[in-house]
């Protein structure tokens, strides 16, 4: 093996044994390697060397774990938006004509891919000749591109269908859905799929072959020709697809839609046509305001995976907090039960303490269930489950959970029994251990007082499902350490969810700011707005629930609790309302019993909405307020106004830290549609002086309609609501 000439800053070349070129990925300055300008420039100068003196093969692979190649880096992404329609299908012809090199050079080539291959990575990786992906869980390939309103612009659209069919590829497009090593193989998107070990071999391997007997030929004339589509076959996928992505967008998101559109026209010339129409569309999708608020929401994400939790000064000087190594939790319910499950999914012995027996031994089965969840059958996995089994470690004691180095405590929310609990918890524990407690009311500050030391508690608070909820609110109590939040922010991050800090107060984030809106809708109601209606423009704005929907899932038995808390707090603006409680007393608390606002066939989290109940009318009369006729616009304004005000009331008083951790939190806990970008660029669509406008035709309503001072001063700066982020 011989180094050649060919080393670059991005690009490492060795001619191997048999003249076939071996070229190492490294993109030096991020923590997996993208497409910089810098890459697609070594790439064009690689090949003009290749060109000059041809090999008999190339041989593509990542020099860093985990990572094959992603797409363009986010900087260039955000500036897409400001370009004219005609630059950015410059830049998509230019990129792919790059590709196009690579798949009508002389050679057969190669891609080895382990780690990561999204994007424009799967888009290099597919004009290669030959793909070999390996068996390992961190291998994955994946054109998310609609994730980001977006549509693969550097001939996916073109590529794929002809690769492996129009219906997988529409399939892998239009979701942005990632597949595994073995899944891609099935799929024909890779040749083989092999253990790390035997990768590069095989690729040498392929190429070998494609020497010998020119197989990699017939492939090039395939993808250049037109795929032959039966008419049956078009309308079926036309269809079937597209009321799919209607029924998972509902209408909000164009990029699915245009890519299926843009692959099928595609499907029908030949590819230097088709590579036409994915220019257009992706430049008519780039410069659309989803795409420019969906790539805001990326930004956001990678954020947060950097943010320690603390200060940018704190922060500078924190040492490393040491990794978890032996977590506990103390409750098996439904929470606790979760909380587990995603330990073990993550790698994590975790030992589950609960006195009642019965309950433990119930949760047991259901907590490895959840642990072996596997999307793609859509149900538990036996063979993973059984291998978790292990990792699992229940008991009755305490003492079981000494040893920990980190304990959550997730009890049923009464104050009095948590005390009790974390008081038992410290004494049993070693002086290092961290102790948390998963509450979405308790006040941290009131749970700390029976602690000797305050320092090392805080808040966890997850959502629930927990498998499927992404958010963890950190909740720094008066007393907490900044040592103990790093801590439980990397641990967070360890389990795939994304941490937000918060400083003590009543609802935290999450629920302070969806208290008004829950509030709002009950008001409406006893307002004579009829309960579809209110939840229908709930979901026209984009939320997957409307509030009373929602209120009939959480349970108004659950929600009356939390209702006191937040009543109690700001009474002010977020009164408790008379008709919650009546609902309680007269057992209509939403899906556990089959009636809240609505009728369910079945009780339970699996019920089935039917309608709006007859009795409804008859349990709201004493409480009704007088008639007030509404549009749809000012129904909308009263349901999320009130909570953009909230949010702007947490700045000012440093509940959060960043406006950004605001947008986040309500994408990934309530459901807020992304394609707003999240609540405070939501705000600044509609601009500071248009909802100070807005507000004062609803004056009337009283304070939870009165703007906060921050808003007046944006509307006086004119600086955006979202400038932090």
């Amino acid at each position: 093996m011989t180094a050649s000439s060919l080393p670059s800053a991005s690009l490492t070349a060795e001619r191997l044994a048999g003249d076939i070129v071996a070229v190492t990925i490294v993109v030096p300055g991020h923590r997996q390697n993208v497409m910089t300008e810098g890459f697609l420039g070594e790439l064009g100068q690689l090949l003009d060397s290749l060109e000059r003196q041809p090999p008999r093969g190339l041989l593509l692979a990542s020099g860093r774990p985990g990572s094959f190649l992603a797409g363009a880096d986010v900087d260039r992404l955000d500036q897409l938006g400001e370009l004219a329609a005609e630059a950015i299908e410059g830049l998509c012809d230019r990129g792919r004509q790059l590709l196009a090199r690579l798949s009508a050079s002389a050679w057969p080539s190669v891609a080895v891919i382990a780690g990561d291959c999204v994007g424009g990575g799967l888009e290099l990786a597919v004009a290669c000749d030959f793909r070999v992906a390996t068996t390992s869980p961190a291998t994955s390939l994946a054109a998310p591109e609609v994730k980001l309103g977006l549509l693969p612009g550097w001939g996916g659209t073109v590529r794929l269908p002809r690769l492996i069919g129009a219906g997988p590829a529409s399939e892998l497009i239009v979701t942005g859905e990632p597949v595994t090593g073995p899944q891609a193989c099935t799929l024909g998107l890779v040749d083989a799929c092999v253990e790390p070990a035997a990768a590069v071999p095989t690729a040498i391997q392929l190429l070998e072959w494609a020497n010998a007997d020119g197989r990699h030929h017939e492939r090039r004339q395939r993808q250049a020709a037109a795929v032959p589509l039966e008419d049956a076959e078009r309308e079926f996928l036309e269809a079937t697809t597209a009321a799919l992505i209607l029924g998972r967008t509902g209408g909000h998101y164009p990029a699915p839609l245009t890519a299926l559109e843009t692959l099928l026209r595609g499907c029908a010339v030949p590819a230097a046509e088709a590579a036409a129409i994915e220019s257009e569309a992706f430049a008519q999708l780039a410069r659309s305001p989803v795409a420019r608020q969906l790539v805001r929401v990326f930004r956001l994400r990678q954020r947060n995976r950097r943010d320690s939790g603390l200060t940018a000064a704190v922060a500078g000087s924190a040492a490393e907090p040491a990794a978890v190594a032996a977590p506990a939790v103390i409750g098996a319910g439904i929470m606790g039960a979760g909380i587990v499950a995603r330990h073990l999914r993550s790698g994590f012995t975790t030992t589950l303490v609960d006195i009642d027996a019965e309950a433990l031994a119930r949760s047991v089965p259901e907590i490895l269930d959840e642990a072996a969840w596997d999307r793609h059958r859509g149900t538990a996995d036996p063979a993973r489950s059984h291998a978790l089994a292990g990792r699992l470690l229940p008991a009755t004691s305490l003492a079981a959970a000494a040893t920990a180095d980190l304990v959550i405590e997730s009890v049923i929310e009464r104050t009095d029994l948590k005390r009790r609990v974390l008081a038992e918890i410290e004494a049993t524990v070693s002086a290092s251990t961290i102790i948390c407690t998963n509450t979405s009311t308790n006040p941290i500050a009131t749970l700390a007082e029976p602690l000797t030391d305050p320092s090392r508690f805080c808040g966890m608070h997850f959502f629930n499902p927990v498998r499927r909820m992404m958010l963890v609110e950190v909740v720094r109590g008066p007393a907490t350490s900044d040592a103990t939040v790093a801590a439980v922010v990397a641990h967070a991050k360890g389990l795939g969810k994304s941490p937000v800090v918060v400083q003590d107060s009543p609802g935290f984030l999450v629920n302070r700011v969806l208290s008004p809106y829950l509030h709002e809708a009950v008001e409406l109601l006893r307002e004579g707005i009829d309960p579809s209606r209110i939840d229908g423009l709930s979901r026209r704005f984009g939320m997957p629930l409307g509030p009373l929907e929602l209120y009939d899932m959480v349970g108004l038995d659950t929600a009356f609790y939390a209702g006191l808390v937040m009543a109690s707090a700001f009474g002010d603006r977020i009164d408790a309302s008379p008709l919650i409680p009546a609902f309680v007393k007269a057992g209509r608390l939403g899906r556990k019993t089959g009636r809240g606002f609505y009728r369910y066939r079945g009780v339970g989290p699996d019920a089935r909405l039917e309608t709006v109940d007859e009795a409804l009318a008859k349990t709201l009369e004493p409480y009704r307020l007088p008639d007030r006729s509404a549009t749809s616009e000012e129904i909308t304004d009263r349901l999320f106004l009130p909570m953009l005000l909230e949010g702007l009331r947490l700045l000012e008083e440093g509940v959060v830290r960043d406006g950004r951790d605001i947008d986040l939190a309500v994408i990934y806990a309530l459901g807020f549609p992304a394609f707003r970008g999240g609540l405070l660029a939501w705000g600044d669509s509609l601009g500071a002086a248009e909802i100070l406008r807005r507000l004062e035709r609803l004056a009337d309503l009283g304070p939870r309609m009165i703007p906060p001072a921050s808003l007046i001063d944006h509307a006086r700066s004119g600086r955006p609501l979202a400038e932090s982020a």
